[in-house]
């Protein structure tokens, strides 16, 4: 496996005239659809990560105001489950689990999706500044079938999406690592009867078949990331990938994945600026619980707060 570095760097923000991407790092992306950077993150990025999952695993050490927030998915078996936090049993931690959008309450988690290091090179690869949209962190493997990201988050403006996985920890071979086909990225992503990439479930054994069809064609291969403690991957929303079955259920996989839009193709007043880059400024998602009533409710109180926010960007203050 070729692991392309980027040096580390001090500043914020790439020099005028520079880039943040060596020639053989964008050619490799443009060829495979991949990066890997290499210890990426020391600890003082990666511990306070573990040290958040760590205690809001826990029901005595976290703040049940934020557990009542944050969403969970409960991995294990064919019967996905959505839940909040706060109606997890204590049991599920030990078992595959996903955080859902923890960067919405937790500055540890942007300090990290939104480094000063990090964003001008998704800046490059998107051709404009990154805004996080969607961030999931993982205790162990996903164990996901092969899919495309693009099928379940389509972005606004056509493969304009990138996706990053920082490992938290060495991955072990038998903890469920992630993999992924080089390459994949070029085949022509498949249409929906909607019209769109967006994915049906009705339609995905037909989206399947055509994918594996033109991997086959194509002749490419699956490869696997064990990556370390502080790595970063980095994969196009076009590749195909998934995480590998877990054969140890004692290890862990722990790393936080994030996905990231262009903040040219959304609208500014809903997003919120950090380190030359953007989050999404929305709320949690909604699990299957919630009454209908509190949906629409929720979704108005949001977009009543986006309408406040556009109000005031648009307001001229008078110089003085």
């Amino acid at each position: 496996m070729q692991h392309v570095t980027i040096p580390p760097g001090s500043g914020s923000a790439v020099q005028a005239g520079a880039t943040a991407l060596t020639s053989e790092q964008q050619e490799k992306w443009d060829r495979d659809g991949y990066l890997i950077l290499p210890q990426f993150f020391g600890t003082d990025i990666v511990d306070p990560i573990n040290g958040l999952i760590e205690r809001l695993s826990h029901r005595s050490a976290r703040s049940n105001e934020m557990a009542g927030r944050v969403v969970v998915d409960l991995l294990a078996g064919s019967a996905h489950r959505r839940m909040r936090l706060a109606d997890a049993p204590d049991e599920a931690f030990e078992r595959p689990v996903k955080f859902n959008d923890l960067f919405l309450e937790c500055e540890v988690i942007r300090n990290c999706n939104l480094h000063p290091r990090l964003v001008p090179i998704l800046d490059e690869l998107l051709d404009g500044p990154p805004v996080v949209c969607n961030s999931l962190n993982f205790i162990q493997g996903s164990e996901q079938t092969e899919h495309i990201d693009s099928w379940f988050m389509p972005p606004p403006a056509p493969e304009k999406m990138v996706v990053t996985s920082v490992c938290l920890e060495d991955v072990h071979p038998e903890a469920g690592p992630l993999f992924y086909l080089p390459g994949s990225q070029k085949i022509p992503p498949y249409i929906f009867s909607n019209g769109t990439i967006r994915a049906i479930p009705a339609e995905m054994d037909k989206c399947h078949a055509y994918l594996d069809k033109a991997i086959a064609e194509r002749e490419i291969g699956r490869e696997t990331f064990l990556g370390r403690k502080g790595d970063v991957f980095i994969w196009s929303c076009q590749i195909a990938h998934g995480g590998t079955p877990i054969k140890d259920p004692k290890r862990t996989r722990k790393s936080l994945v994030t996905h990231y839009w262009r903040a040219n193709d959304m609208a500014r007043h809903k997003l919120e600026g950090e380190s030359g880059g953007y989050y999404f400024a929305k709320d949690h998602q909604p699990v299957p619980s919630d009454p209908a009533w509190k949906r629409l409710a929720d979704r108005a109180w949001l977009e009543a707060r986006w309408a406040g926010r556009l109000v005031k960007r648009a307001v001229v203050r008078p110089a003085h």
